[in-house]
């Protein structure tokens, strides 16, 4: 499974994001390593990337005035979202940690958990409940913005689907990476967890009072730094049985 540092691509996709925004992004001169988010013609951001993070510079007239550490996605979003908000004000949207669904608004639920993934991707899915409408259903979530499944995701579900006449299966779940073209591997779990999740890149988990079976109800969800729940989903992993 990917390391939690914050790696090249993660920093690219987020950038990504902001020149969808309308943002100038570009390589800078001193090599690949460099990054470059302007802000207006005289101050922009620079991302200088390190091993296993990358250094965040407020830049203006070409003089550095604020500089942060960071190893995470969220670390990353928030560095920027303190330097962006100061130099533009409310001009700048400070990105979303938390979201809340409503029952009434199917397509409004699906962009809200969108805007959350954001352009990271799925690495890790924790659903006791999961189904193979399940799998569809986060496909259609992702259809509303650009987070992707990452080749070789980890899939957590336990026997409460797997039943005598099972909702979730093999197949299902194979027909769902082929469709992605991508590879992965699903478990079950012995015992009766409830809490749900799902593992991003960069060092984040969303965190989602439902299970993707049933998206459509009145429910908050929330990004959170990943590191207990990848710890967690780790060690439930190691004694999961593959799905037969």
């Amino acid at each position: 499974m990917p390391a939690t540092s914050l790696g090249r691509d993660d920093v690219v996709r987020y950038l990504t994001e902001q020149s969808q925004r309308g943002y100038q992004v570009f390589q800078g001169s001193q090599g690949p390593h460099f990054l470059v988010l302007a802000l207006t013609e005289r101050q922009r951001i620079n991302f200088v990337l390190t091993a296993g993070g990358c250094q965040v510079q407020a830049e203006e007239f070409g003089q550095p005035w604020s500089i942060a550490d960071v190893s995470t996605s969220a670390q990353l979003r928030s560095a920027v979202d303190g330097i962006a908000q100061r130099v533009l004000g409310a001009g700048w949207a400070r990105s979303p940690t938390s979201g809340r669904l409503a029952q009434d608004s199917p397509a409004s639920n699906l962009a809200t958990i969108s805007s959350l993934v954001g352009t990271e991707t799925v690495q890790a899915i924790f659903d006791p409940y999961l189904e193979n409408r399940s799998l569809a259903e986060l496909i259609k979530v992702l259809s509303f913005g650009r987070g992707t499944v990452t080749n070789g995701v980890r899939v957590l579900s336990t026997a409460k689907t797997t039943g005598q006449i099972p909702t979730l299966t093999k197949a299902g779940f194979d027909m769902w990476l082929a469709q992605l073209k991508i590879t992965g591997e699903i478990r079950i779990m012995s015992g009766s967890e409830h809490r749900r999740f799902m593992l991003l890149s960069g060092g984040q988990s969303l965190l989602l009072g439902l299970s993707l079976n049933s998206l459509h109800k009145n429910e908050a969800i929330r990004l959170e730094p990943d590191l207990e729940d990848r710890a967690f989903f780790d060690k439930v992993w190691t004694t999961a049985t593959p799905l037969a």
